[in-house]
């Protein structure tokens, strides 16, 4: 059953797919420049010096599709180092009658517009990201709808897809725009336009709060002058002035300077603030703030990071009947399933490796697993297969080290470690075979 996450309007035509936390970086429509602070400096440095061509010529589209460039959209190339050559050489190699020209640099809302001239949806690259783009979608406001994975499977509860409901009406067909990115767990449906009006770390009110939670945050809380309020599992304080939240953010970094351990966020009362606040506190896990005018609905993927699917649905007359995000596509399932377990499932518990593995380098030869006392140790006993009874028996040459890491090293060892506890094996010519132990 569909869940409302909230709404959103379109004045423009154009709407925008965008993980919201990178919008630091989204220049809207001033130059494609990056401020000191807001990226790592080699970043800056790049995305400062760096320049955007167009392909041109009677093939230019067929060549611009042959290009393996991801900088490539549509005609375009952005964000390519200046001398253009990369682009041209590649275009070169393509053999269609096309070349490239240098034009000027691209603010963000003038590639969404120039790249949907071309075509109904397209990804739109900025800074080494990039967001989903589609045109001609109703001026709204329109409703934000989600639906969820199987209720009684593994994923119940995180999102299977998310939409913009344009129209009523049969899906006939899905066409498929891009991918967007996701770097920071959360995804938002915006107007192209109206985003350039997005205040990111200018608090519109001057105030800000303050959060810090980890291991030591009970410790910090009670060591700081002004006690904060508690909500779920972080400390916080809210709405300060600039001079309370430097006093409060000094006081913590001292704290965490005499050896304390704890996460710490400023949060300026921005528009990245109303709808974090919004989601946070929303069963959903999504907020709708108005920005330039316009509603715009923000949600946690539920998935954490990656690249999703972005659709078109059209009824048979070729009606935009949504806009549709897959957060739950089989290759996310997979993917997540797979990190789960590589960080948080079994592939995360540790194994005691000899030496001779861990720091010397040498292969596993033996490997075997016995039944472990602790929720945190596979059972797993890794060696190189030389050592002495004399140097296995010595705890100074061995480490713990999680069963992920060591698949890093020797990928051959996955299918191994799903053999029960008493399992053991040996590296022979064709590969690991079980034997008996002794």
């Amino acid at each position: 059953m569909p869940e409302l996450l909230g709404t959103a309007s379109f004045p423009s035509g154009d709407l925008l797919l965008i993980d919201f936390g990178l919008l630091r970086t989204w220049s809207g429509d001033r130059p494609p420049l990056v401020e000191e602070g807001h990226a790592p400096r080699h970043v800056v440095e790049w995305a400062n010096a760096a320049a955007d061509f167009e392909v041109v010529g009677p093939q230019a589209a067929e060549a611009a599709r042959a290009v393996d460039l991801a900088a490539v959209k549509g005609r375009y190339g952005f964000d390519l180092p200046a001398d253009g050559e990369l682009l041209a050489s590649a275009v070169a190699r393509t053999g269609f009658d096309a070349s490239v020209r240098r034009v000027g640099r691209m603010p963000h809302l003038t590639r969404v517009r120039a790249l949907l001239d071309d075509q109904p949806g397209a990804e739109v690259p900025f800074h080494g990201a990039w967001a989903v783009a589609v045109r001609g979608v109703p001026g709204g406001p329109l409703r934000v709808l989600g639906e969820r994975m199987d209720p009684d499977g593994p994923d119940r509860g995180r999102w299977h897809s998310v939409w913009v409901g344009c129209a009523d009406g049969v899906v006939a067909e899905s066409v498929e725009c891009g991918y967007v990115l996701v770097d920071e767990a959360r995804l938002l449906f915006a107007d192209a336009a109206a985003l350039t009006a997005w205040r990111t770390d200018d608090p519109a009110d001057g105030l800000f709060d303050l959060a810090f939670w980890g291991r030591d945050a009970d410790e910090v809380a009670a060591r700081v002058p002004v006690p904060p309020s508690t909500a779920d599992d972080e400390r916080h304080w809210t709405d300060l002035s600039s001079e309370e939240v430097r006093a409060r953010h000094e006081e913590l970094e001292a704290l965490r300077d005499g050896g304390l351990e704890f996460a710490l966020d400023l949060r300026p009362h921005d528009d990245h603030f109303p709808v974090l606040r919004r989601m946070r506190s929303s069963p959903a896990g999504s907020g709708t703030v108005e920005v330039g005018g316009a509603p715009m609905t923000g949600w946690f993927t539920t998935w954490g990071d990656g690249a999703f699917p972005v659709y078109r649905d059209l009824a048979a007359d070729g009606t935009l009947l949504r806009v549709r995000v897959e957060l739950g596509a089989p290759e996310i399932v997979v993917r997540q399933r797979r990190f789960e377990r590589l960080w948080f499932g079994d592939l995360a518990k540790m194994a005691i490796v000899s030496a001779r593995v861990a720091q010397d380098g040498e292969p596993v030869r033996w490997l075997y697993r016995e039944h472990a006392e602790r929720e945190q140790d596979s059972g797993w006993r890794v060696f190189a297969g030389d050592e002495s009874q004399e140097y296995a028996d010595d705890s100074r040459n061995a480490e713990l080290m999680p069963l992920r890491e060591l698949l890093r090293l020797d990928g051959e060892l996955e299918p191994l470690f799903d053999e029960p506890h008493g399992a053991a094996f040996e590296r022979a010519e064709t590969g690991f075979v079980p034997v008996r132990r002794v």
